[in-house]
Formats: structure tokens, sequence, C-alpha cells
């Protein structure tokens, strides 16, 4: 019968050099790792600050849109006609009696190379609504 040898044991010099070309594969592989995590956690900062300048940048928005609404309400209020009627006859004016129309002659040209209709160009002062004086 043939006996089975067991296996030789393993020269304890030989296991260093193997470990000695292991470590600057494993250091390797640790700064990628290492760089890897640390540009995920960069980049994952740069998202959360973006997050929070767009949430601020919202809230401007719909306040500035509010008040651009208010502004809008005001400005038609202040130019409604029975408000400027209203203006006019507390400061003391009043609907003329006669209106009368004034003819302009033609402008030829003024100089600049801007020529206008030949056609007369008429003005006329109108009432205003509301009423007499």
């Amino acid at each position: 019968m043939h006996r089975v040898r067991p296996p030789a044991p393993r020269s304890p010099a030989r296991r260093p050099a193997r470990d000695a070309r292991r470590i600057p594969f494993s250091l390797l592989v640790l700064c990628l790792v290492a760089s890897l995590v640390v540009g995920l956690v960069a980049a994952q900062t740069f998202v959360a600050q973006d997050s929070f300048r767009l949430s601020e940048l919202t809230r401007t928005t719909e306040r500035l849109e509010e008040e651009y609404g208010r502004l809008r309400v005001r400005a038609a209020e202040l130019s409604s006609p029975d408000r400027i009627v209203a203006a006019a006859r507390r400061a003391g004016l009043v609907l003329p009696k006669q209106v009368e129309i004034v003819r302009l002659p033609p402008v030829r040209g003024r100089g600049d190379g801007d020529v206008r209709s030949e056609a007369p160009q008429t003005l006329a002062l109108k009432g205003v609504t509301g009423g007499g004086p």
C-alpha cells in the first residue's frame, strides 16, 4: 500500500514575502475606498446646500408673487376713474364748460429722418366720467 505523505510544512520565510506583496495593494484599495467615501460625502453636502438654497429661493419667489399681486390690486384701485374724479374734485378741479378742439398743422420732418403723416392731427378735451361739476 501506498502511504500518503502529509504535505510538507510551509516554510515561514515564504509567508512574509507574500504578505509584503499584498500590503501595497491593500493600501491602494484602502485609499481608493476612502477617497470614494470622501467624494460621496462632499457630493451629498453640495446637494444638501443646493436644496436649502432652492427652498430659500422658493420662499422668496412666493413672497414676491404675493407682493406683486397686492401691488397690482393697489394700482388698479389708484387708477380707478371714480377715484381719480373724486381726487380731482377734492383738489378743486372742475369740468370745462366748453370743449375746444385745436387743429395742429402737419409735421413735415424734424431733421432726423422722421417724416410724419401729412394728415392734420387733432387734439380734443373730453369730459371725465362721473357726471357734471
